[in-house]
C-alpha cells in the first residue's frame, strides 16, 4: 500500500493536501458535482473501473489442505473526464485527499478465497486529470487450489485468482484490467515479486477474462493463472537420494553368508526404513486416491522387493539348514546343481567317500606284497562301508541342501537387482529426462 501511495505522490507532481483554503473549498465542490457516494458516476469513462493487481509474495503452500497463502496489492480507478480542471486555476492544487467512503467505490470482491485479511487505505483520492482512487488494499489471501503432485517432488500447479463484481451487474459497470503485453494478453508486471525458498513462480501470470451469470444478470469475472513450480531440492536429499540408497543395500541380504545370521534381520531392518520413507512421503502431499505421486508407487514397489528379499531369506535359510534325511528333488538337483551352479559361482560338493577309497588303496598296495591279508583287507573295507556308508550320504545330502540354497539365494539377488533396475527407469524418480 506504501508502494502505491508513494506512486501517486510521484504522479501527482505536487504534495497532496486537506482542503483548507478558499482554492481548495471551490475545487472540492467541484468535484462533488460529479461523484456520487452510492452507485457508479454518470460520467465515467467508458463506464468502466479499472483494477491493477500486483503478486507481492507467496507466503506459504499448504498442500495437504489445498491452500496457496499469498500477499497482494491490488487498487481500482476509474476516470471522469468531466471533472478534471487545470492546477494552475485552483493555486496548483493537482490531487485532493477524501476520508475513506466519502464517494463511490467499485465492490469487486475475490471470489477464490478461503479466508482473507484485508489492509485496506484509511482514504481515496482525486487527480486534476479525472482520474479517481477509490480503493487500494494490501491484501493477504488464502486460495483454494487443487494440487496434483503426481510427479512429485518435480510437480507444478496451477491456482486461480478470481476477482469479480459482487453486487453490481456489467450493465452498472465494466471492470477492466489495463495491463496488457505486446502479444495482448492481460499479465500481472510482478515487479515488486518477492522469490520463496521452496516455490518458484513461473511466468507470465495471465488474466482471462470472463463473465458469470445468475438470474439472468451478468457479473464480469476475471481470472489470473499463478503458476508455481516446486523447488526439488529438499526433498531430493532427504527423501529421493536416501530411498535409493536403501533400495540399493536392500540387494546385500543376497550376498551375505548363511553363516552370519543376520541375513533376515538386515532385511527387516531395510524393510522399516522404507516404510518410514513412505510415511514421510504421505506428511508432505494431499491425502488423495487420484493423484498418488510416481514416487510414492515406487516406493511401495520398493517395499514390496523388500518384503520378497525377507521371504527368499527365510526359505533359502531353511534350505540352508535341511534335515540331512529329506534328499533334495531331482528337478532341483538337475536344474540347479548341474546347470546354474557354475554361473553363480558356487562350490562344487567335496567327495565324502575318500576313507572308503584309502582303504581300497591299501588294499590294493597291499594285495602283492603279502597275499595272507586279503581276507582280513577285505573284513576291514566291509567294516569301514558300513560304518562310513550312512554319514557319507547324510554328508553329500547335506551339502547338496546347501549348494541349492545358495544357486537360489544368488539366482533370487541377481533377478532384484535386474528388475531394482528396470523399475527404476520406469517410474524414474530423479526425473532424468527432465
Amino acid at each position: 500500500m506504501l508502494l502505491v501511495l508513494t506512486a501517486l505522490l510521484a504522479l501527482s507532481g505536487s504534495a497532496f493536501s486537506i482542503p483548507l483554503d478558499n482554492h481548495e473549498r471551490n475545487l472540492t465542490a467541484h468535484i462533488k458535482n460529479y461523484l456520487t457516494v452510492n452507485s457508479p458516476s454518470p460520467g465515467m469513462y467508458n463506464n468502466s473501473v479499472y483494477c491493477i493487481v500486483d503478486l507481492y509474495q507467496i507466503l506459504s503452500v499448504e498442500e495437504k489442505n489445498n491452500i496457496l497463502n499469498a500477499k497482494l496489492w491490488a487498487y481500482c480507478y476509474y476516470v471522469i473526464h468531466e471533472m478534471q480542471w487545470d492546477p494552475k486555476d485552483y493555486g496548483g492544487i493537482s490531487t485532493l485527499i477524501f476520508q475513506k467512503n466519502t464517494f463511490w467505490q467499485p465492490d469487486v470482491e475475490v471470489n477464490s478465497m478461503t479466508g482473507h485479511e484485508y489492509q485496506s487505505s484509511t482514504s481515496q483520492y482525486v487527480k486534476y486529470d479525472g482520474t479517481v482512487f477509490p480503493l487500494a488494499t494490501s491484501l493477504s489471501a488464502k486460495l483454494s487450489c487443487k494440487f496434483d503432485v503426481t510427479d512429485f517432488p518435480h510437480d507444478q500447479h496451477t491456482c486461480i485468482l478470481q476477482f469479480r463484481q459482487w453486487m453490481s451487474t456489467a450493465d452498472e459497470y465494466r471492470m477492466v484490467f489495463p495491463r496488457k503485453t505486446t502479444d495482448g494478453k492481460f499479465e500481472m508486471l510482478l515487479e515488486y515479486y518477492i522469490s520463496h525458498d521452496q516455490w518458484d513462480l513461473i511466468p507470465p501470470v495471465v488474466m482471462e477474462p470472463g463473465y458469470a451469470t445468475f438470474k439472468g444478470n451478468r457479473f464480469d469475472q476475471h481470472n489470473y493463472k499463478i503458476r508455481i513450480r516446486r523447488s526439488p531440492d529438499y526433498f531430493m536429499r532427504i527423501l529421493v537420494y536416501p530411498t535409493l540408497l536403501i533400495y540399493a543395500i536392500s540387494a546385500l541380504p543376497f550376498y551375505l553368508p548363511f553363516e552370519s545370521g543376520e541375513k533376515i534381520s538386515l532385511s527387516i531392518t531395510i524393510l522399516l526404513a522404507q516404510v518410514v520413507n513412505l510415511l514421510v512421503l504421505s506428511e508432505s502431499i494431499p491425502a488423495s486416491s487420484v493423484n498418488f505421486p510416481v514416487f510414492g508407487k515406487y516406493v511401495l514397489l520398493n517395499i514390496i522387493f523388500v518384503g520378497f528379499t525377507v521371504f527368499v531369506s527365510v526359505f533359502t535359510l531353511n534350505m540352508y539348514h535341511k534335515n540331512n534325511s529329506c534328499v533334495p528333488p531331482g528337478f532341483l538337483r538337475k536344474l540347479l546343481y548341474t546347470r546354474f551352479a557354475w554361473i553363480f559361482g558356487t562350490i562344487e560338493l567335496s567327495d565324502s567317500s575318500n576313507a572308503i577309497k584309502n582303504v581300497e588303496k591299501i588294499k590294493s598296495d597291499t594285495e602283492n606284497s603279502n597275499p595272507k591279508n586279503d581276507e582280513l583287507l577285505n573284513k576291514v573295507v566291509e567294516v569301514e562301508k558300513i560304518i562310513c556308508g550312512p554319514v557319507i550320504a547324510h554328508e553329500k545330502i547335506k551339502q547338496e541342501w546347501q549348494l541349492i540354497a545358495l544357486v537360489i539365494d544368488r539366482s533370487c539377488g541377481f533377478v532384484y537387482i535386474i528388475v531394482g533396475i528396470a523399475v527404476f527407469f520406469l517410474y524414474n524418480p530423479l526425473q532424468l529426462s527432465a
